[in-house]
């Protein structure tokens, strides 16, 4: 078992999932900086007026994401989803807006290594929709595009164990 660097992150853009799923490399983000996820649940305060301690009961639960990559134009040979495929889906330049159609299925990978004939990958995998999007233009700094994203339904997979 070994640790991981931000190296072995990847960001894997497909259609909408429905079962655990092996991303191809055409769908890999080229050029990500950095992927970060977060998990919520509310809890639904039970306590009564006759008692000391407040108590719960388990609620809601709501992920929310974000990334961010570079902008890149790609090169000759290179392989993988563009930034503005992810732009795209939350900057409109028609009045239609966003719709069910701009959802996509996200992988989250913190990193993979060699299993006994079998890849290990520790993914995290669910459908989103992109809830936000910026480009950050800097003197002396390259061009980047940050992006926020909340998980709709259920996470189709989770790390492997």
């Amino acid at each position: 078992m070994g640790f991981y660097t931000g190296r072995s992150g990847k960001l894997f853009l497909t259609s909408i999932l429905t079962t655990a799923p092996t991303p191809a490399a055409n769908e890999s983000v080229l050029k990500i900086r950095d992927w970060s996820i977060e998990t919520s649940l509310e809890l639904l305060e039970t306590t009564t007026i006759d008692t000391a301690v407040k108590t719960y009961t388990p609620g809601m639960v709501s992920s929310t994401g974000s990334a961010t990559v570079m902008y890149y134009r790609s090169e000759a040979g290179d392989v993988g989803v563009q930034f503005e495929q992810l732009l795209n889906k939350v900057m409109k330049t028609s009045t239609a807006g966003v719709t069910e159609s701009d959802r996509v299925g996200m992988i989250l990978r913190a990193g993979a290594q060699p299993g006994a004939g079998v890849d290990i990958k520790d993914d995290i995998a669910f459908n989103a929709y992109i809830t936000n999007a910026g480009i950050t233009v800097g003197t002396g700094e390259l061009t980047s595009v940050s992006l926020s994203f909340t998980v709709d339904g259920p996470f189709v997979e989770l790390v492997d164990s």
